[in-house]
């Protein structure tokens, strides 16, 4: 836990008191409003961390804007996998919404909306009634 959050501290800037809340909700150990108990109390990996900051600035996401407004509006994403979670959502990105990572609009469009990085679902397109789990579900993107 120590060391994850020094890696918040030391590269995104944050107080110590705010990379704790983010690691709290990202990895389960607060409300499960976003998890649904898929991920309780899960002891967060320094390499784990480092991978999905690395994979934020490598698809164009400042860090100057990764604490404030990416995981500061949505702390679970730094509990998502990058490959099973974060780099699906960047292709449906690119392919649904035509914007390409490292572009401004792509930029643009993940600090206003970061939860779409965290997206699991999506109930218009897969013709489905509302499965009542918006906060993860593209339909409201």
């Amino acid at each position: 836990w120590e060391s994850c959050r020094s890696i918040l501290v030391g590269e995104l800037g944050m107080d110590e008191d705010a990379a704790d809340k983010t690691m709290i909700r990202a990895f389960g150990w607060g409300g499960q409003t976003y998890w649904r108990n898929a991920k309780v109390e899960e002891v967060p990996e320094v390499e784990d961390v480092e991978a999905r900051i690395a994979f934020l600035l490598e698809i164009g996401i400042e860090q100057a804007d990764i604490a404030e407004k990416v995981l500061g509006k949505v702390p679970e994403v730094l509990g998502c996998d990058v490959e099973t979670r974060l780099r699906v959502n960047v292709e449906h990105i690119t392919k649904n919404y035509f914007m390409k990572p490292n572009t401004k609009n792509f930029r643009n469009y993940i600090n206003r909306v970061p939860q779409v990085l965290g997206n699991n679902l999506d109930c218009a397109a897969q013709g489905l009634n509302c499965a009542g789990e918006c906060n993860r579900c593209w339909a409201r993107c």
